[in-house]
Formats: structure tokens, C-alpha cells, sequence
């Protein structure tokens, strides 16, 4: 043991000191990336804190005010203690607002660094008590399968699970696939014996399929709001509306931010459905 020590601590010795400062400089580098915070602001007050791991990231502290404003104003408008379900919460920027203003939160999200990222934001803000993840992907059977990945980024989008397909029903070839079990709305909230009063649903391509999983929660009176991008150029978009509709909401909003107005994105709307 004192040999192999003794090896060791010459093997140390012999690197050179200007490599020995690199390695120290990128360890630290690294360290503080991760300790590196973002603001995300309301009103010009802080409400929480982003993990700053690059570009994207940054753009969902720094337009979120601006990027999905209706967003904002709908859980603005949630009842005190009125369980959020967030299918496609990414890195948790709406999850996290609705459990600064007391709210419980289920949050879903299958991309493998959004959910690293997602759980470390709850973490640091100090919301472990009020925001569960779940690393799942909904859809309208059980089935393991695969998460196509467009890009692989902290905070990207984009993704779509068991069939690389985009939001107007394209399809495009991944970058990379991670696994991941996929199950219906209903099965999820019946094994959790839970029922939300608000859900919303952003997952770029899947939405039709979520929804044909979803019916027993959608016909539930406890159930009083929704909000779902869609866009008005996928094959099932008035498949979508309908099978809403049809269970007691009327739409209340459709609305594209300015941030996105005159953009290849303008035709991606956040519809809000209210139950009659």
C-alpha cells in the first residue's frame, strides 16, 4: 500500500505546474457554472432563480415576461392551494411560478437534461415540497419507447416522443433518442389518485395523442381550466378543439405573444379553454 501511494504521489510530482493550474482552473470553472444563478423577474422583483447552463437558458430568464404573457395571467387567475399539472414543464419556468404563488405542481418532463435542470431549479428555489417531476412522457397507450431529440441542449425544444414528429405533424430525424416509458393522462393521475384543476400542455408534436389519453380527467367537473399550444396548421388540429370541447370547455383565448408575431412561429397559439 505505502508502494502504491509513494507511485501515485510521484506520478503527481511529475506533471508539470502549468497543467496542474489548467486542471484547477477548469475545476473551478466548472463549479461555478453550476453555482452561476439567473434572475427570473416579475415586475421587476426577482421570484426565482435559474441554473445558468448557456444560451437557452438564458432566454427563459430573460423573456419571461414577454414570451408567453397569457401564461402568466392564467395561473395568475389559479384558486389558492388548486393543483397544476405542467406536461412539457422543460426547465420550469411556468411549474415554478405557480409554486412561488402557493400552488402545488405536478411537472412532467421526459428530456433527459431538461429534467436534470428542471430538478435542480426546484431544488435551489426551495419548492421540493410543492413541485414533483416526473421523468415521463404522456400519450394515448402505455408503451416504452423513445425521446427524439431535434437538438441536445439545456432548455431546448422541439422533442417528441415514440414518433419524431413536430407540431405542424412533420417529420424530422433526431439528433439523439433517450429512452423513456410512455402512459396515459389517466392512467398517471389514477395511480397518484390525484385530479388537477389546471393543466397545461406544451410538448411540440403530441398533443392529439395526450388528449385521446386524457378523456376520464377532461370529463371531470374538478378539472376548470386548460391551456394548450397548438398549431393551426397540424393535420389534427380541429380533432384536438373538438375532443376539448366536447367534454364542457369553451374556449376563452388564442393567443400568440408579440414575441412571435410576424415569425415562422406565429401560427402557434396558446388556446385557453374554462369549463361552461
Amino acid at each position: 500500500m505505502a508502494k502504491e501511494n509513494y507511485s501515485i504521489e510521484k506520478k503527481i510530482k511529475n506533471i508539470p505546474f502549468a497543467v496542474k493550474i489548467f486542471r484547477l482552473g477548469y475545476l473551478i470553472i466548472d463549479h461555478l457554472r453550476l453555482e452561476k444563478k439567473l434572475a427570473v423577474k416579475r415586475n421587476g422583483r426577482t421570484i426565482f432563480r435559474f441554473v445558468d447552463m448557456g444560451n437557452i437558458t438564458r432566454m427563459r430568464a430573460n423573456t419571461f415576461e414577454i414570451k408567453e404573457p397569457e401564461t402568466l395571467s392564467w395561473i395568475d387567475s389559479f384558486e389558492e392551494n388548486a393543483l397544476f399539472l405542467d406536461v412539457g414543464a422543460n426547465v420550469g419556468s411556468y411549474s415554478l411560478y405557480a409554486a412561488k404563488r402557493g400552488n402545488p405542481v405536478i411537472a412532467i418532463e421526459p428530456d433527459p437534461l431538461n429534467f436534470a435542470l428542471l430538478n435542480l431549479n426546484i431544488y435551489n428555489n426551495g419548492l421540493s415540497d410543492l413541485v414533483t417531476p416526473y421523468p415521463i412522457a404522456l400519450h394515448s397507450e402505455r408503451k416504452l419507447s423513445v425521446f427524439n431529440l431535434s437538438n441536445l441542449a439545456w432548455g431546448g425544444a422541439s422533442n417528441s416522443f415514440d414518433q419524431p414528429v413536430d407540431f405542424n405533424g412533420n417529420y424530422y430525424i433526431p439528433t439523439h433518442k433517450s429512452g423513456v416509458y410512455g402512459l396515459p393522462l389517466d392512467d398517471f393521475l389514477d395511480e397518484l389518485a390525484l385530479t388537477p384543476r389546471h393543466i397545461k400542455i406544451d410538448v411540440d408534436g403530441n398533443e392529439g395523442l395526450i388528449l385521446q389519453g386524457s378523456e376520464k380527467t377532461l370529463s371531470n367537473p374538478m378539472l376548470r381550466s386548460i391551456l394548450i399550444e397548438l398549431s393551426l396548421g397540424r393535420p389534427d388540429y380541429k380533432n384536438c378543439t373538438n375532443l376539448i370541447e366536447k367534454h364542457g370547455f369553451r374556449l376563452n383565448q388564442k393567443t400568440v405573444s408579440e414575441m412571435y408575431k410576424n415569425t415562422s412561429s406565429s401560427g402557434i397559439l396558446n388556446h385557453i379553454y374554462v369549463r361552461s
